[in-house]
């Protein structure tokens, strides 16, 4: 094995390094410039500077990192700790499985594009007029999506259809697009560059269409459709320009046969076919969460309740026509019982709808009750626009909203006179938050507990949301307006592009290896994969290299380490502290993503902790066994630090998680073995905090 030791331009002085015939050791002035060749598939240590810096000179190599300048020189620590840092790197390279290249080729180069809203029609538009051909798969009937069930869009207040036509003409000209409506994905196998997708497709019902309008006239089925009535068989102006029969609600009672025949058909037909793809994009649009929940409210209970679609669509047909309208904020969000998060464009909306009303019947008193008001941007102006309109605006969180005679009835506090109210009405607004489209990520098998794909923790914010070339754009990424899912669907087509460039990807991403002699299938690590990555093919457990993200957790919760991490596995890491520790050490295993990085700002801040703190770094918090402290406590170490992120910040999901509940039961076992259960402390320790990391590291020395 390869040593190869930078003395940073002579500032680490390291001589006598001897670690046996088999290890050469190599020295160089100045790694930065010299760059030495070293073959792929080699495994060797490379010792100078921080890895932050060194693994971008060296990427997709077999190599572990030793730190000798921000862990030594800088700090003042004898040269005598680099042998030891050194030895144990060895030691854990011995026995670690090197990363395998993974080479992934794009066979196709054609998308299927998820959606038919604004996002979708975008997306499909930019790729199509780029040579691209492109899938279009809407589960409607028609395109236009949750902008073609509105009636204006404001603040500017122009109809939907100043932007929604333009943009689906502009589709309409290429000829690289194919159209499949009243369909769903039901099923997505393969890989990126390779895609197989079963489309399963519902009839139209109408065959050929003149625009008459007589099935229309007497269809005797009423359906409320968000608020505005229509019926069974219906239009919506964007696109395709035929009927169609929602047979969701349609009797099959033949009415609108008699007047159209040979041109509807009451046969509710489904269909599959499969298409082929090497990318695709999700494009699904805005997904209400159910304000149904929200019991307190009396959505479907309460008559006069209203999502703000349907207060929309029920005021610009002119159906509603209210006197007192209340508009409550955060129905159901940053609820701990609901929605935990902020869907950032719903107070918007309520000031859409509060406009909208008013516009209307300019007569009509108008309150929105709500926490907070985050018009962001430059929407601040809509905001205090409709303050001078005379819309009263309630800082408070609704209790509830009851019937009292004819009147609805909105209790709440009102935070600015420290006064509880209860304000008549005779229409309640409820401005909710949104979902994200999990049936449709379930079936790429991408888990994203709750979250949005953005909040998915390595989304790629350029646009390329997920792994195994899946992308997003529009609201299908977070709650966004019209502009805003514009630009992103811009950015979801380029970052398609930028995939089609190359003919295959390969990349050294370390990925989870499955010991088939040693694995009895018990599932313990499929649970416990962030990315669903662990799955059981042919009674086998198998690896998806394109999920994988190389966190380790499954490796810590195998029982009999049949996962092994690609360069990181429990053996190899046991190996490097059974080497590194010795009696009286303080031993801090520290996540590369976020505590790793204050021990670089401590010594660059010059804040100085022991020499006997001996310091690993690790790929997740989550990654630490209890057998790896114990291997530290056996070895005499007087303590045991784990340094992982924050809360909810873990670069690999819920790593940090899995560490905590690790950490209760190590302690339970640390009192049974008689040793002091304070020997080992899991932290939370931000890429800042290098103070917070040397007072730790001093309490434990004590």
């Amino acid at each position: 094995m390869r040593v190869l030791v930078c003395t940073c331009k002579d500032k680490i002085k390291l001589t006598n390094l001897d670690l046996g015939p088999d290890v050469k050791i190599e020295q160089y002035f100045d790694l930065c410039k010299e760059k030495p060749a070293i073959d792929s598939d080699e495994k060797v240590v490379i010792a100078g500077c921080s890895p932050n810096l060194l693994e971008t000179l060296f990427p997709n190599l077999n190599c572990e990192f030793v730190n000798l300048y921000e862990h030594i020189v800088l700090i003042g620590h004898p040269i005598e700790k680099a042998r030891d840092l050194i030895a144990a790197a060895v030691e854990k390279m011995k026995v670690v499985t090197p990363i395998k290249a993974k080479i992934f080729t794009i066979e196709k180069k054609s998308v299927v594009v998820i959606g038919g809203g604004v996002a979708a029609i975008e997306v499909a538009s930019q790729l199509a007029q780029n040579g691209v051909g492109v899938d279009l798969v809407e589960r409607s009937p028609f395109l236009g999506g949750t902008v073609a069930q509105l009636d204006r869009l404001y603040p500017e207040g122009t109809p939907y259809s100043h932007t929604l036509m333009p943009q689906i003409a502009k589709m309409l000209e290429s000829k690289n697009i194919n159209y499949y409506f009243n369909t769903e994905a039901k099923d997505i196998k393969g890989r990126i560059g390779n895609y197989d997708i079963t489309l399963q497709t519902c009839s139209r019902g109408v065959i050929d269409c003149t625009h008459c309008g007589k099935c229309v006239d007497v269809c005797p089925v009423e359906v409320d459709d968000a608020g505005k009535m229509r019926k069974a068989i219906y239009y919506v102006p964007t696109y395709p320009d035929i009927y169609a029969i929602d047979f969701n609600a349609c009797t099959k009672c033949g009415e609108c046969v008699k007047v159209c025949e040979g041109k509807i058909e009451l046969e509710d037909k489904i269909a599959e076919q499969n298409i082929d793809a090497g990318a695709i994009v999700i494009a699904s649009g805005l997904n209400w969460y159910d304000v149904d929940k929200v019991t307190e409210y009396g959505y479907c209970r309460l008559p006069g309740v209203m999502k703000t679609l349907e207060f929309e669509r029920a005021v610009a047909s002119g159906v509603l026509k209210p006197k007192k309208v209340v508009i409550i904020y955060c129905a159901g969000s940053r609820d701990a019982n609901h929605l935990p998060y902020c869907s950032k464009i719903c107070c918007f909306l309520g000031l859409k709808e509060a406009k909208l009303v008013l516009d209307r019947y300019p007569e009509t008193q108008v309150y929105v009750v709500a926490m907070d008001m985050r018009s962001f941007g430059t929407f601040e102006y809509f905001y205090n626009k409709l303050r001078e309109k005379g819309v009263t605006f309630v800082k408070g969180k609704p209790s509830e909203v009851i019937k009292r005679n004819d009147s609805l009835v909105v209790r709440t506090e009102d935070l600015y006179t420290n006064e509880l109210l209860e304000i008549e009405a005779d229409t309640v607004v409820l401005s909710a938050g949104f979902v994200p489209d999990t049936a449709t990520f379930d079936k790429l098998g991408i888990k994203l507990n709750g979250d949005f794909p953005v909040l998915f923790e390595n989304a790629d914010l350029g646009n390329t949301a997920l792994p195994r070339g899946i992308f997003t754009a529009g609201a299908a990424t977070f709650p966004a307006g019209v502009a805003d899912s514009l630009v992103d669907a811009r950015k979801a087509a380029f970052s398609v592009l930028n995939l089609f460039r190359q003919d295959k990807i390969e990349t050294k991403q370390p990925n989870a290896v499955i010991n088939e002699d040693l694995c009895s299938i018990c599932r313990m690590c499929i649970g416990t994969c962030p990315y669903g990555a662990l799955s059981i093919v042919e009674e086998k457990l198998k690896v998806n290299e394109e999920l994988c993200m190389g966190c380790g957790i499954c490796s810590i919760t195998c029982p009999v380490y049949a996962s092994q991490l690609e360069l990181f596995n429990p053996q190899g890491l046991s190996h490097q502290i059974r080497t590194l520790i010795k009696k009286g050490d303080v031993l801090a295993l520290l996540c590369r993503w976020s505590a790793y990085n204050a021990t670089d700002k401590a010594a660059y801040d010059k804040y100085l902790y022991p020499e006997n703190v001996k310091i690993i770094r690790v790929p997740c918090s989550g990654a630490v066994d209890p057998s790896h402290v114990m291997d530290a406590v056996n070895n005499g170490a007087k303590g045991v630090l784990i340094g992982g992120c924050y809360p909810d910040a873990c670069h690999y999901a819920r790593g940090n998680f899995r560490a905590k509940a690790r950490e209760q039961i190590l302690k339970q076992n640390l009192d049974l073995l008689g040793f002091s259960r304070d020997i080992v402390r899991l932290e939370w320790i931000g890429k800042d905090e290098a103070n917070k990391f040397v007072e730790i590291v001093k309490e434990m020395n004590k």
